[in-house]
């Protein structure tokens, strides 16, 4: 697998409550960049990865979940439907896992990397990683997705996790 220029941003980087631009402009770079984030999201075993966890400003996602890939551009959440209870990671908090209340079933209304639009219904695991992403590109981090107290009580493990990934840094 090649090589990318790119890197996973973690927690408290800026960029990840950054609500992204959108895409306007649909060429070669595009294309590009959904390449180099997939080899990424792959090479990090992550099943999902958006564009401002890589230090982007751009509405992009990609998914790859049952050997289906879905690389979208400015995607929003038509509709949720039901509820689903689901134990979720991310690349941009290393060794992380959150018990999260997500929609069961999804809409979802993006285009694809040409500019087509894509209409998708996705539920179960699917519908979670479409939630999850999407909110990566509205500014929204799965710990904002518990409750306060929650949040609170992960603060001294998080910061401690960022001073020594700071310390690693500058050695």
């Amino acid at each position: 697998m090649r090589k990318t220029g790119l890197k996973i941003h973690t927690w408290p980087d800026k960029i990840l409550k950054k609500s992204c631009n959108r895409v306007e402009k649909f060429d070669y770079q595009i294309k590009n960049t959904f390449d180099e984030m997939y080899r990424l999201m792959k090479k990090s075993q992550g099943i999902g990865l958006a564009a401002n966890q890589v230090g982007l400003d751009l509405s992009l996602i990609v998914i790859e979940v049952r050997d289906k890939i879905f690389r979208l551009v400015n995607p929003r959440i038509i509709k949720k439907e039901g509820a689903i209870k689901f134990e979720e990671g991310c690349l941009s908090f290393p060794g992380l896992t959150l018990e999260i209340k997500r929609g069961r079933k999804v809409w979802v209304s993006a285009l694809d990397e040409e500019g087509d639009p894509l209409d998708i219904e996705a539920e179960g695991i699917l519908s979670v990683v479409f939630q999850h992403e999407i909110d990566h590109i509205n500014g929204v981090v799965f710990i904002d997705r518990v409750n306060l107290w929650k949040r609170f009580s992960l603060l001294p493990k998080l910061n401690r996790k960022n001073a020594f990934e700071k310390h690693l840094d500058t050695r």
